[in-house]
């Protein structure tokens, strides 16, 4: 993988990072968080980055939408998409 493939990635992720962060009260914008992270793994997979698509996966493991109640995982959800972020940020400058 080459720095650009890690920019796309990154890319991928503020965006989902983003639609999290606005679908905090919207069931609507949640399951399409859902939606979009699973497309998102997918490309990972075929990118063949396992360590990436494995917390990708645990985050949906973790995300359950709701339509009447907020995300019980919210903030665990938030945590792993910042994680992940700075591990996407540390392959970026090597």
């Amino acid at each position: 993988m080459d720095r650009e493939d890690w920019l796309k990635i990154q890319k991928d992720l503020d965006r989902l990072y983003e639609l999290h962060e606005s679908g905090v009260s919207n069931p609507g914008k949640c399951r399409e968080f859902n939606s979009q992270t699973s497309l998102f793994l997918e490309k990972l997979e075929d990118m063949g980055v396992s360590g990436v698509s494995d917390r990708v996966m645990d985050i949906l493991a973790g995300c359950s939408p709701k339509d009447f109640s907020p995300c019980d995982n919210r903030q665990n959800t938030k945590g792993s998409l910042e994680r992940l972020k700075k591990q996407i940020d540390e392959k970026i400058k090597i």
